[in-house]
């Protein structure tokens, strides 16, 4: 009969890509990792890795087998946790994915609060795109994402409105200007943020600029713009709190994106999953001071 920790040997044994570095990664000899994968391939009747030279890669049916077990150590992990939550010892491991604008502006305070809270709970973030995050989510990677444009097969809940700013140098002569329209700009060199959903938001919107410059760090861009070399569009969440020379005007039309936190069933996520979804909220809700001119996702 398989059982629980032949699960956690076969995640991880494709997790390292090698027999040999899965057991170095979780304690176990190489010898053992290598009988456990073998049988339970001989309890499911089926090859679930390729073995070659360069290490092991998992078959057609070794992906659907890798899925299911990973569903499953989810699922003894909720059980795990919502056991500690009813002895009040909260604790376990929370996987989190964020867009990278979140990631770098208020994520680092939220989870220190949570933290505070829980201060025994494991935290591991990743940071990537939509597709990537979307990516994790439907493989369990991750438990729960911040992001902008989910996948239709999650389920999110909003939590904030992320408005498009125009970024010009503090010098530049509409750095008065309450509201800019595009078209005031259009005939500048624009440097386009090498974020997907940013271009498929402005797209959307018929803002189709001519683009000069893809630039993926975003403080490069600030002082690119600083130094007159062009202009660009941004969220404002992808600002830093401490500005180069540049002054962020916010588009007329305004253009606005949904940050949201997603996950792939709120019926199944763990206890620790839920109480870190209520925090975020209630973080959200009272950054206020912090961003005096943003409202949550539901706020009048």
């Amino acid at each position: 009969m398989m059982t629980l920790t032949q699960l956690q040997v076969l995640v991880a044994a494709a997790k390292a890509g090698s027999f040999t570095r899965a057991a170095e990664e979780i304690g176990f000899t190489q010898s053992a990792v290598s009988q456990m994968i073998q049988a339970l391939e001989k309890e499911l009747g089926v090859c679930l890795f390729l073995r070659s030279r360069s290490g092991i890669t998992p078959t057609s049916i070794g992906e659907r087998m890798l899925q299911h077990a990973r569903d499953i150590l989810t699922i003894t992990a909720c059980m795990t946790e919502e056991a500690n939550l009813a002895r009040g010892l909260a604790s376990g491991t929370l996987r989190i994915a964020s867009i990278p604008s979140v990631a770098s502006r208020f994520l680092p305070g939220l989870l220190g609060s949570f933290r505070k809270r829980f201060p025994a709970v494991e935290i591991m973030l990743l940071e990537g795109d939509s597709d990537e995050i979307d990516k994790w989510m439907s493989s369990s990677v991750v438990d729960i994402a911040f992001t902008a444009i989910p996948g239709r097969e999650l389920q999110t809940m909003p939590l904030l409105l992320d408005e498009m700013m125009v970024i010009l140098p503090d010098t530049h002569p509409l750095k008065d200007r309450a509201t800019l329209r595009f078209d005031e700009i259009a005939d500048r060199c624009f440097i386009m943020p090498k974020d997907g959903c940013i271009k498929k938001m402005l797209q959307e919107n018929a803002i189709t600029p001519a683009i000069t410059f893809e630039v993926r760090e975003v403080y490069t861009i600030l002082t690119m713009v600083q130094e007159y070399i062009g202009v660009t569009i941004m969220p404002e969440l992808y600002m830093p709190a401490v500005l180069p020379k540049v002054v962020a005007i916010p588009l007329d039309p305004p253009i606005r994106r949904e940050v949201v936190l997603a996950v792939r069933d709120w019926q199944t996520i763990s206890p620790l999953t839920a109480e870190f979804a209520v925090h975020s909220q209630k973080y959200v809700q009272a950054m206020e001071p912090f961003f005096p001119d943003r409202k949550a996702v539901g706020e009048v």
